[in-house]
């Protein structure tokens, strides 16, 4: 039986085999319980320490535990000696049952301790990181809501006696391994909070204030743009005023009657610009089209400087049309398109299925309807007569580095970037080809992980890093599966 030294509310039970080792037990107790960043650990039995360092490796852990234990003893366990996890170990008794397929297996653990919300008092699921104080703050899913929660601080409360120690996360597909047959990583920790669905709220709620306070403005200038110029045109128009309108509304908090000359431009040329779901034409018919839109809406009566803000537009349009053709809005695309697919279900790896998404939204974006029969017969004709031919590794590694190319742009220098480069190309050229399996996305995060220890930036500590709550927020991956795939990283790059 394994307990938390401090609280014994935190237990597990273990089914040993004989020839269990010390590195076995180990690996469980990381895997279910502590693991965050690699750090050393040791067990204390009968006075003799055996260490996990390897780099002062002997045979401590490799041997046999029933070579050293005996019914009822009692020892001890330490991972990290910095911020330490402490944990108290005893043989309860023997068994003739024993696990079939690995030296150990878990039959038991405590639910998770109740922690209270510190908002309501109601018990809480979430905790969320506050850099201002020394402890972490505990929410339930309501409350967390409601504090402008700021997803890459918040986890999961662990189900560990290291919880709200150096950013830990629970890891169920870690853990799952040492379960019985039978269990799912679901079945392990409680899901995280959604993100998307938060953003979508946001956006829905933006929207909302839009339409309510000129949507007949905005629905009559499009039937207008269709009767003047056509369906497609129209669609871009709406489209595009839409966009224009929300990022004004909810990014500058103004109603079109305070519209003025700066909010425009910054508008124009910082967001709407930004915007990678428009087809090629769309730059050189945007400031056109809001302009006409701003006439329009005059002579509605909401607006009274149509033309001072069209001349403020047409000022920095071509700032605009340089950023939303620049090459980072087609890498902004692809990487649309990508997570658009993840969030779809569809499979990457798959590449029929990942082609037929990416097509459809491309066709989507240009304005066209993908469900029209007629157009997608012909684009599928056109396909199967000059059929593509791809390198699925390469495809892989342009996806990888895609999005690790995303995340660095936050740094100031290239440092970050050329070792994910240098690192992807290595795996590239790997003779197992390990990009090509597993997901896009935590490669990425892996890759970029190890980047940034190789520079310093993630650190042992309380509360970790901030640097691994952003990389485990912009990849959407938990850190725990971030660290772990990590480890499977350096193993290919070090030829073991």
């Amino acid at each position: 039986m394994i307990q938390g030294h401090y609280n014994k509310s935190y237990w597990l039970v273990v089914l040993a085999r004989h020839d269990a080792r010390p590195g076995d037990l180990d690996q469980l107790i990381r895997d279910v319980w502590v693991e965050c960043c690699g750090h050393l650990s040791s067990f204390l039995i009968e006075e003799v320490t055996y260490e996990s360092d390897a780099e002062c490796s002997t045979d401590a852990m490799d041997i046999p535990l029933s070579h050293v234990l005996t019914r009822d003893s009692t020892f001890s366990y330490d991972y990290d000696f910095g911020s330490t996890t402490s944990l108290d170990l005893k043989v309860i008794g023997e068994t003739p049952v024993a696990p079939r397929d690995s030296r150990l297996c878990l039959i038991a653990r405590n639910d998770r301790p109740a922690i209270s919300c510190d908002r309501c008092g109601d018990t809480a699921e979430f905790t969320r990181d506050d850099l201002e104080e020394e402890d972490p703050r505990y929410y339930c899913r309501k409350c967390l809501q409601s504090v402008d929660p700021e997803h890459e601080w918040v986890d999961i409360i662990a189900n560990s006696p290291r919880n709200g120690i150096c950013g830990y996360a629970d890891d169920p597909i870690a853990a799952l391994r040492w379960y019985p047959p039978g269990w799912s990583a679901g079945e392990i920790a409680p899901e995280e909070p959604d993100e998307t669905a938060v953003d979508a709220e946001v956006e829905s709620s933006a929207l909302a204030a839009v339409v309510q306070d000129i949507g007949p403005g905005i629905n009559a200038f499009v039937e207008a743009e269709d009767a003047a110029y056509g369906e497609r045109a129209a669609c871009m128009a709406g489209e595009s005023v839409g966009a224009f309108c929300m990022f004004m509304y909810d990014h500058y908090g103004l109603k079109i009657e305070a519209w003025n000359v700066r909010s425009v431009q910054e508008c124009l040329v910082e967001d709407l610009a930004q915007n990678p779901t428009f087809p090629d034409d769309w730059p050189e018919k945007a400031v056109p089209i809001l302009s006409r839109f701003l006439i329009h809406m005059e002579a509605s009566g909401r607006l009274a400087n149509a033309q001072e803000l069209i001349t403020a537009m047409k000022e920095v349009e071509p700032a605009f049309q340089e950023v939303a053709t620049s090459p980072e809005k087609s890498q902004a695309l692809f990487k649309q398109i990508l997570m658009s697919a993840r969030g779809a279900g569809i499979d990457i790896d798959d590449l029929n299925a990942f082609l037929n998404f990416a097509m459809r939204e491309i066709i989507r974006l240009t304005g066209i309807d993908p469900d029209n029969e007629e157009i997608w017969k012909e684009i599928s004709n056109q396909i199967r007569n000059e059929p593509l031919v791809l390198d699925v590794n390469e495809l892989r590694t342009t996806t990888i580095f895609t999005l690790c190319e995303e995340f660095c742009d936050r740094f100031e220098d290239g440092a970050i970037l050329d070792h994910c480069r240098e690192t992807i190309e290595k795996l590239h050229n790997h003779p197992a080809t390990p990009l090509v399996r597993g997901d896009a996305a935590l490669w990425g995060a892996a890759i970029v992980y190890a980047a940034c220890q190789n520079a310093n930036l993630i650190r042992p500590g309380k509360g970790g890093s901030p640097i691994t709550k952003e990389i485990s927020f912009f990849f959407g991956i938990e850190r725990s599966s971030i660290r772990n795939k990590v480890t499977t990283l350096k193993k290919y790059l070090s030829g073991r």
